[in-house]
């Protein structure tokens, strides 16, 4: 089937009669057409730039085709373009996990879009003026990986090395970075701080550092920060001299997640 594509405000006749049987929303939809130029599929986001919620809905007779993920992966196109950070969803899981999201112990669904990263990346640089000069960035981000890179020539002690404490502060980021972006993609908010910290120097960085942090943080456990309780987390990041596949640091940190008041 050849789909055509259009948007249509939510008053459209044709738009109304297709969502006869489902809440029709006050806004625009993406609406897919098959070649007879009927509707056979209909799609919004509702929200704001921080989240949004996804629905489509596709014809009974035109399911397994196909279409409902065509018309899902445009809108997702169209929440990057609107530089939205996280994307919830409902119902069939199988679909949505395909498309890259996780089930919230809500039983809905969420995946993260990378203006989240972007916006940690922000955060970082306003609050943290350190982090700016060191131009620190994340270079990678998963559901159980984060990588960040920084410039070597920002922290560059007497030795032609990379500065310790630039080391560390790299390191202490990294961890803190995936567990932010892991409590966003759980809908959880909570302040992260460490508690401790420990790094082994091993040899110079001499090159743009780079950082990894991997470890699979179950989106279930942030749910106890919404009981008052407090969470910790271990995590042990790698620090590497360029694109050496040898540690050149490796910190152990000791986050606590405390709820909002």
């Amino acid at each position: 089937m050849n789909l055509s594509w259009e948007t249509l405000p939510c008053s459209n006749m044709r738009l109304c009669q297709f969502m006869a049987n489902y809440e029709l929303r006050q806004q625009d939809y993406l609406v897919a057409y098959n070649d007879e130029q009927s509707i056979v599929a209909a799609g919004l986001l509702s929200g704001n730039l921080t989240q949004s919620h996804i629905d489509v809905v596709v014809s009974p007779l035109c399911r397994q085709q196909g279409i409902g993920k065509a018309l899902a992966q445009r809108l997702i196109e169209l929440a990057n373009d609107q530089e939205i950070e996280r994307l919830t969803s409902h119902g069939e899981f199988g679909f949505w996990r395909a498309l890259g999201f996780e089930r919230l112990p809500s039983n809905d669904y969420a995946r993260l879009l990378p203006a989240a990263v972007k916006s940690l990346v922000s955060t970082w640089h306003q609050g943290i003026p350190i982090t700016q000069f060191l131009e620190l960035t994340i270079s990678h981000a998963s559901q159980q990986r984060v990588e960040t890179s920084a410039s070597m020539a920002k922290s560059i002690n007497v030795h032609q090395s990379m500065f310790a404490g630039a080391i560390y502060s790299q390191a202490v980021l990294t961890g803190w970075g995936l567990i932010h972006l892991r409590a966003q993609q759980a809908g959880i908010k909570g302040a992260i701080v460490l508690a401790s910290g420990d790094i082994k120097y091993r040899r110079p960085i001499t090159m743009d550092p780079k950082g990894v942090v991997e470890k699979q943080l179950s989106v279930e456990m942030f749910s106890r920060l919404d009981d008052g309780e407090k969470i910790r987390i271990e995590l042990s990041v790698d620090m590497f001299d360029g694109n050496s596949d040898i540690a050149s640091a490796q910190f152990i940190g000791r986050y606590v997640i405390l709820p909002n008041d």
